[in-house]
């Protein structure tokens, strides 16, 4: 991200924008427990989470909590959801038809996801006074691919860079990336006045994906960044950007663009 001094006069969990926190949406396991798993959908401050576990003589069970709602974030950075569980019954899927009225839910105690990281947190739950704790990550099974062009904005903000640089910017611009879907990416931001060309490696664990590297802008300067919550859908591309200057200077903010069709 190249110095805008023209335009100059957080990558913490938590967003200020209209959803409460990262979205936690995504298949979660342990990998030392492959079998078991958790699914996690997120609206706004609400997750419905979904576990497909095994019960006492082995045979597959699932429990739902529908409104597991946000709590809030500690002073570590720890965001946290609670709710109810249950357990349900219903008709037999093969039944011609679905009677609504067959299903029962019963409520056997509570569960709670807290997370320090974007794809990594704690389940805690409870069935029957019988209580579990287990760490769990999201899943992987495909990188994304990243291949396109997309037109943007650049916003963030400068700090310990000299008054002259420091503060809030805003910069449209066109967001090129390379990228065959394996771990090694470029990228290339190109503003109204400046570009700045970018290598590196590309990971990803689920929904999100990471990129760590360097880049060089046209006025000179170098860096190394990080690229986190790199989420890419059919329409678009975006994700956290920060930023190492030499020195104390730094960049924290956001970019992303819409697809071009060509």
């Amino acid at each position: 991200m190249r110095y805008l001094a023209t335009l100059a006069t957080c990558a913490a969990l938590g967003a200020n924008a209209t959803t409460a926190t990262t979205d936690f949406s995504d298949l979660w396991f342990n990998s030392n427990e492959e079998g078991w798993g958790m699914n996690i959908i997120q609206q706004n401050d609400i997750q419905f989470i979904t576990l497909f576990v095994y019960g006492p003589t082995g045979q597959p069970t699932w429990y739902v909590a529908s409104a597991v709602r946000y709590t809030g974030q500690d002073s570590n950075g720890v965001v946290g959801f609670s709710g109810t569980l249950y357990a349900t019954t219903g008709p037999y899927f093969g039944s011609p038809t679905f009677n609504e009225a067959s299903v029962a839910l019963r409520p056997v105690g509570g569960i709670a996801f807290a997370a320090s990281e974007v794809s990594g947190g704690v389940v805690s739950y409870t069935v029957d006074g019988t209580s579990v704790t287990k760490s769990v990550r999201r899943q992987t099974w495909k990188l994304e691919n990243l291949n396109g062009s997309y037109l943007g904005a650049t916003v963030g903000t400068y700090s310990g860079c000299g008054a002259t640089r420091n503060g809030y910017i805003e910069a449209p611009i066109t967001l090129t990336m390379g990228h065959d879907g394996g771990s090694t990416i470029s990228m290339r931001e190109q503003g109204s006045n400046y570009s700045c060309n970018y290598t590196g490696t590309y990971s990803q664990e689920g929904r999100m994906g990471r990129i760590t590297g360097s880049g060089t802008c046209t006025d000179g300067t170098t860096q190394s960044f990080a690229a986190s919550e790199v989420q890419l859908n059919i329409t678009s591309l975006v994700f956290r950007f920060d930023a190492t200057f030499s020195g104390t200077c730094r960049f924290s903010g956001r970019m992303g663009g819409i697809r071009r069709e060509n």
